[in-house]
């Protein structure tokens, strides 16, 4: 067997319906084997619906702390005198631990709801890895529920199962193209690698709520590639999700 693993995960599903659908597209004719849910959007609940058509997907919680409004009713530390989240320096000024903890266990319990098998964590802009108050807090929770956690250095936390190796570079103009993804898997390395992506078809909501917009279909065009998935062969290459933590 191949000592090659790569998840391949698409973040921001329900983000808004071209975003949803992109992501299933890439995973049902692509290389996706992996995607984390944005719970508080209003398509949120129809998408994970459309997920549970996709037993081999992989569905984390994509913590959002970032935009919107928050799940949890009280949470001061964490919204403007609008109700809806701070961003940026704002957000770690003021961001309080209990808070954010209360956040994230309100947020993977809806989702929880919706769909059992969750299977990993991470968040939203990577509000996690920056953040001190949301790194301890998304530990804890990751902990108490037995679940593994996206980081950006490759190393382990405590007893949280962590890819030996994340790839957030297939993002932006000039990186999303077929040969830098060929170039990419190419130089897989052993053990578990985790490759971020954001594919979508292009609509009038994400239009709206993301700067992120053409480069995602670009994304997708490239995810479903019939030479990015002759690569993945030619290089012994195993395409899992996170859910293979759960048997080690």
């Amino acid at each position: 067997m191949s000592k090659k693993k790569l998840i391949v995960n698409a973040d921001d599903f329900g983000l808004s319906p071209g975003v949803t659908m992109g992501i299933l597209y890439a995973h049902q004719f692509g290389i996706v084997t992996s995607t984390t849910a944005m719970v508080n959007t209003i398509f949120a609940k129809e998408s994970i619906q459309l997920a549970r058509s996709f037993p081999e997907l992989g569905v984390g919680l994509h913590l959002v702390l970032d935009r919107g409004e928050p799940i949890s009713s009280n949470v001061p530390s964490l919204i403007d005198k609008q109700g809806n989240f701070l961003k940026g320096e704002a957000l770690l000024e003021s961001a309080e631990k209990q808070d954010v903890k209360e956040e994230i266990i309100r947020q993977l319990e809806l989702l929880l709801s919706w769909y059992p098998k969750v299977t990993h964590l991470d968040s939203h802009h990577h509000v996690h890895t920056r953040i001190p108050a949301v790194a301890e807090a998304i530990e804890e929770v990751a902990k108490e529920y037995r679940l593994p956690i996206r980081t950006l250095d490759g190393f382990s936390i405590d007893d949280i199962l962590t890819p030996s190796k994340f790839i957030g570079g297939f993002y932006g103009e000039g990186e999303v193209d077929t040969a830098s993804l060929i170039n990419i898997l190419n130089n897989v390395e052993e053990e578990v690698t985790e490759l971020m992506c954001h594919p979508g078809f292009l609509d009038n909501w994400l239009i709206k709520q993301s700067s992120y917009q053409q480069l995602r279909v670009q994304e997708l065009e490239t995810l479903i590639n019939q030479e990015v998935q002759n690569t993945i062969l030619t290089n012994n290459i195993e395409c899992i999700q996170y859910e293979y933590f759960n048997d080690l």
